[in-house]
């Protein structure tokens, strides 16, 4: 009777699982982000998404990235794990693809695209500049000097600006094998008086993350502020002509977030900033860090250094950066929940797993194994009780059954 009993749960557990769990997974844990475009007769055209059209949600006509390309002098950018460039106007790094990891498993599958010039299909930029006053500053519309003809990681770039008044601007790039920009941004002063120069970088976006957040991961808008990960702000949170979510910080780092991207704008670990999120029309949202405003004296020069994350949350090397610049929480990039302790152990021994079989399946079967062999001590003492309490059974029946009007003495 029982085990029929179990035959017929497991069958329906079974089927719970079968036909359920597409239903759960696509509610909590969402599929990483679609294409939003694709190759027809050697031209990339736009595919039609969720809730949008062929135009930008301000009303602006979305344009064929390849021309809006074409159409400002660049620097490409070339290593190992990203192919792209920067423009040379306004000084945006504004193109970038992750070489390592495709759109879907078809073998044919293009590499993710992760940044996009403004005008295009899910704009995505940074850009480095500076804010003052008496001063003439570079903006969106200042074409750059290069020197330098391809950002990799043995070739930096400097971008330079002379704003006709004594004052040099310059933007020094390197970049390494991976995923991270470094940025040292300098103004040297020619002039006759003294000026005052406020550096920042800032991370532009077009329209929400299409990996939605859920109880089970966050992403949109992201940082890490005073030595803290912070998760509480969503795209919902940040409305046109409000001032926006800020954040007055030393160290950290601020950015957006999907499920397996990160962009962010890493500063100096020692240096106390501003930094927060703010939106504009069209479904515009900003991540920004302002760094303290430095007085440069006539005849002297000033430098502020940052970084720039674009790419993938690969655990390891999310470890490694912060180890190795010592940026705070960086590992929580990752939304690991309130059981990091404990998920990032299991995931280091299951990825080690992996590498050595070469297998996912097997590697879960293995952690399984791993898993049951370091509880065998609770369980055996689990099996023990169980068995002495059989044992016990026969005799415990036996006295309900000669007191069974007598509760008191089936007790004793």
């Amino acid at each position: 009777m029982n085990e029929s009993r179990n035959m017929v749960l497991a069958l329906v557990l079974s089927a719970l699982v079968l036909f359920g769990w597409n239903a759960v997974s696509d509610r909590f844990m969402p599929t990483v982000t679609p294409p939003s475009t694709k190759v027809e007769n050697g031209k990339q055209v736009l595919l039609p998404q969720p809730g949008a059209d062929v135009t930008a949600a301000g009303g602006e006509v979305l344009r064929n990235r390849a021309v809006v390309l074409s159409e400002t002098p660049r620097i490409a950018i070339r290593t190992p794990s990203l192919s792209g460039s920067l423009s040379l106007k306004g000084a945006r790094i504004d193109d970038m693809v992750l070489l390592r990891h495709r759109v879907t498993i078809a073998k044919d599958s293009p590499p993710v695209r992760l940044l996009s010039p403004a005008g295009t299909a899910d704009a995505y930029f940074a850009s480095f500049g500076w804010t003052g006053e008496g001063v003439m500053l570079p903006g969106p519309d200042t074409l750059w000097t290069a020197r330098g003809v391809n950002l990799t990681p043995d070739t930096p770039v400097t971008l330079s600006w002379d704003n006709g008044a004594g004052q040099t601007f310059e933007i020094a790039l390197s970049i390494d094998d991976n995923y991270m920009i470094q940025a040292q941004q300098r103004v040297s002063n020619r002039g006759a008086s003294a000026i005052a120069v406020r550096p920042y970088a800032l991370i532009s976006r077009t329209g929400e993350s299409k990996d939605k957040s859920s109880w089970t991961i966050h992403t949109g808008p992201i940082g890490s502020f005073n030595g803290k990960a912070n998760y509480d702000v969503d795209f919902k949170d940040l409305a046109v002509g409000a001032p926006g979510t800020r954040f007055a910080t030393t160290g950290g780092w601020i950015g957006f977030t999907d499920k397996n991207w990160l962009t962010a704008i890493i500063p100096d670990q020692k240096t106390a900033i501003d930094a927060g999120f703010r939106a504009a029309p069209g479904q515009r949202y900003q991540a920004d860090a302002a760094m303290p405003a430095t007085i440069v004296p006539a005849g002297k020069a000033a430098a502020t250094g940052s970084h720039l994350f674009v790419g993938a949350k690969e655990v390891r090397l999310l470890d490694r950066y912060e180890e190795q610049l010592g940026i705070s929480r960086f590992d929580h990039a990752i939304d690991w929940g309130w059981f990091i302790w404990f998920e990032k152990p299991i995931f280091y021994l299951l990825d080690w797993l992996f590498r050595m079989a070469g297998n996912f399946g097997v590697a879960i079967i293995l952690l399984t194994v791993i898993v049951r062999l370091l509880m065998f001590p609770i369980a055996q003492k689990q099996f023990a009780s169980m068995a002495s309490m059989r044992a016990l059974q026969p005799k415990m029946k036996e006295i309900q059954e000669k007191w069974k009007d007598d509760k008191q003495r089936q007790q004793q």
